[in-house]
């Protein structure tokens, strides 16, 4: 059974990436660390037209242990 290492990576912060938009060369970097996105989580707040205007603020990352 594999086991499951996690970082979570929040966009709106200064941290892992330079920027709010991760490139192409930092998430090649994470992959090469064996960094794999799992899943992208979205904040979401209703809008004018009140339907959801979702945005992503967090990235989450496994990699086996």
């Amino acid at each position: 059974m594999a086991e499951w290492e996690y970082k979570i990576v929040e966009l709106s912060k200064k941290g892992l990436f330079d920027s709010p938009q991760p490139t192409e060369a930092e998430l090649n970097e994470l992959g090469e660390r064996g960094w794999e996105l799992a899943t992208a989580l979205t904040k979401s707040k209703t809008g004018l037209s009140g339907r959801p205007s979702g945005r992503t603020n967090k990235l989450v990352f496994k990699r086996p242990k």
